[in-house]
């Protein structure tokens, strides 16, 4: 079982979030949070709370929207105080997709397949769609 945290400026994590249940149902392994948006939430000392409950219990994964963005910034300081958490940057719907539904310990060789696959969810469509015409026309 996995604890994921997404963190983004504006809406961005708990949009994802609703998504997320949509798409695959109990999500209560997420939890999110809208930087910046809440000015009674401390988004940092929040996601520690969440750190502190689940450390040593589960994978702990905190995804955040931008690398060297002010919110992964403020995430990244709290490696030095909880080396195991996994902190991973460019948040988008495969990856967490992917995280969320394994079902056993993930492993960095498993988590590095996730991001590697995740990376492969962004496509140029139109590219794709005039590759695949180019295709047809060469088997008239």
């Amino acid at each position: 079982m996995v604890q994921i945290i997404l963190a983004s400026h504006g809406n961005l994590a708990k949009g994802m979030k609703d998504t997320l249940n949509m798409i695959i149902g109990d999500v209560s392994m997420i939890e999110a949070f809208s930087s910046y948006r809440d000015e009674d939430v401390n988004t940092r000392n929040a996601i520690e709370v969440i750190i502190k409950e689940n450390y040593n219990k589960r994978d702990i994964f905190i995804l955040t929207d931008i690398l060297g963005g002010s919110v992964n910034t403020e995430i990244m300081s709290l490696i030095k105080e909880y080396p195991n958490i996994h902190v991973l940057s460019g948040i988008n719907l495969p990856l967490v997709i992917s995280l969320a539904t394994q079902s056993g310990e993930i492993s960095e060789s498993l988590l590095q397949e996730i991001i590697a696959e995740s990376k492969q969810g962004i496509v140029d469509c139109n590219r794709l769609l005039n590759e695949y015409k180019s295709i047809q026309e060469e088997d008239l």
